[in-house]
């Protein structure tokens, strides 16, 4: 199956009261071709599974971290904190959320009661891809819930079942050039005016010097870097609390509105508010 920018997500449009009652059942699929910051820490209140089809990226979860490439699966349960962005511009990211009425005893059967990392290897990718093909197809040319879904999702997970799981990858940090102090002062200090000065002065590096290096290990410039992460605080923000759009601006580190509001708007395509609307239960 080759993905392509009209297959990018599909959204809760099925909303069947009995479906709850299915042991299993699948909830939403979508992909993005440049996978974005994602920073929920809070986690989900699904169960979800994310594949890697193109480029890496890196998953902070449970305390551990992963470099994301090919072919790497990772499992989210429920309420499980989790962090995860692009080390290049072509990251792509393939994920199914679902639930139902008897899943934790299903995910006791398939040992996914906690967060996890796998590899599939190039077939078993490309029959997972296929499985997601057909869960894309079905859900987006149908008007009510087809029982196909539930069974179609309970293959997908006996698949990841399968793979082989990672420990965390212990040589992210080591090969990152330093940047992990970087990027812990980021994560702290986001709230607060920094400047590109600031964040060169933690990686010990010249300005110049520290920016190239960035760039090649992040794929975007540090401010960007910045930027995204405060823009995915405040899409949670968005979508957990009621707080003003003033209010969210100055809580991830944007002094002023308008121009948190521009910044948004050019990560997300939409304003912080439209963003606010679309994901209202």
């Amino acid at each position: 199956m080759q993905l392509t920018d009209g297959w990018t997500l599909c959204g809760i449009k099925i909303l069947e009261e009995k479906m709850n009652k299915l042991p299993l059942y699948f909830h939403s699929i979508g992909h993005y071709i440049g996978q974005k910051h994602v920073f929920r820490p809070e986690g989900l209140g699904q169960y979800q599974i994310c594949i890697c089809t193109h480029g890496c990226g890196v998953l902070n979860v449970d305390g551990a971290e992963y470099d994301i490439r090919k072919g790497d699966v990772f499992f989210l349960s429920p309420q499980t904190g989790h962090e995860y962005y692009p080390r290049d511009n072509d990251w792509t990211v393939i994920w199914v959320v679902f639930n139902g009425n008897d899943i934790e005893g299903i995910a006791s059967y398939f040992d996914f009661e906690k967060a996890f990392v796998c590899h599939a290897d190039e077939n078993m990718l490309d029959s997972m891809i296929e499985i997601c093909s057909r869960l894309y197809s079905t859900y987006n040319k149908n008007e009510r819930y087809e029982f196909s879904l539930t069974t179609d999702m309970l293959m997908l997970i006996d698949k990841v079942s399968q793979c082989e799981k990672r420990e965390h990858n212990t040589a992210v940090n080591s090969k990152s050039g330093g940047f992990s102090p970087v990027v812990d002062y980021i994560k702290k200090q986001y709230m607060d005016f920094i400047s590109l000065d600031d964040i060169a002065k933690v990686s010990g590096l010249s300005k110049s010097h520290f920016c190239r290096q960035f760039k090649a290990e992040y794929g975007i410039s540090p401010m960007l870097y910045l930027n995204r992460y405060r823009v995915s605080v405040a899409k949670f923000l968005l979508t957990t609390t009621v707080e003003s759009i003033d209010v969210i601006a100055g809580k991830t580190g944007f002094s002023d509105t308008s121009y948190f509001c521009a910044v948004f708007r050019k990560l997300e395509g939409c304003s912080p508010m439209q963003y606010r609307k679309r994901h209202e239960q």
